[in-house]
């Protein structure tokens, strides 16, 4: 039996930072789904099971406080990390995240702080929830 492969989006307006972060996460045996601004984020977020999200603070049209803050309010139990290269962000900004990190930290701490974002979700609740999402709209 494979082990269940944790599903992270990440949204980030940086091409570069993203597809990096991407194949960063599926080198790491991550399924990654990625979107290039919130309102595409928030749509992946809301037709797919996540396991936890990675979000860029700034960008344009809607800022990932912003993003965040939507997202927690539908499906709370998902953990998300917002990202920044800007310096440390007023309290108020992350307030809807559970980790806030700085683009310049190296990938192994990155690596492993969605590591501990991934713990407090327990195992079964993501099987749970990948299974709900294979099976929807399958009825008997």
């Amino acid at each position: 039996m494979s082990r269940l492969k944790a599903t992270i989006l990440c949204i980030d307006d940086h091409w570069n930072g993203l597809i990096g972060r991407k194949m960063l996460l599926e080198n790491n045996g991550y399924e990654v789904l990625e979107a290039t601004a919130g309102d595409e984020g928030l749509e992946l977020f809301l037709s797919h099971s996540v396991d936890a999200v990675v979000l860029d603070y700034q960008m344009p049209g809607m800022n990932g406080d912003v993003v965040a803050a939507k997202m927690k309010r539908v499906k709370p139990d998902v953990p998300i990390m917002l990202l920044s290269a800007c310096g440390p962000l007023p309290k108020n900004k992350l307030e809807a995240v559970d980790t806030f990190l700085s683009k310049s930290k190296p990938p192994k701490i990155f690596l492993s702080t969605l590591q501990g974002l991934l713990q407090t979700k327990p195992f079964f609740r993501r099987w749970i929830d990948a299974w709900r999402s294979r099976n929807e709209g399958v009825r008997q």
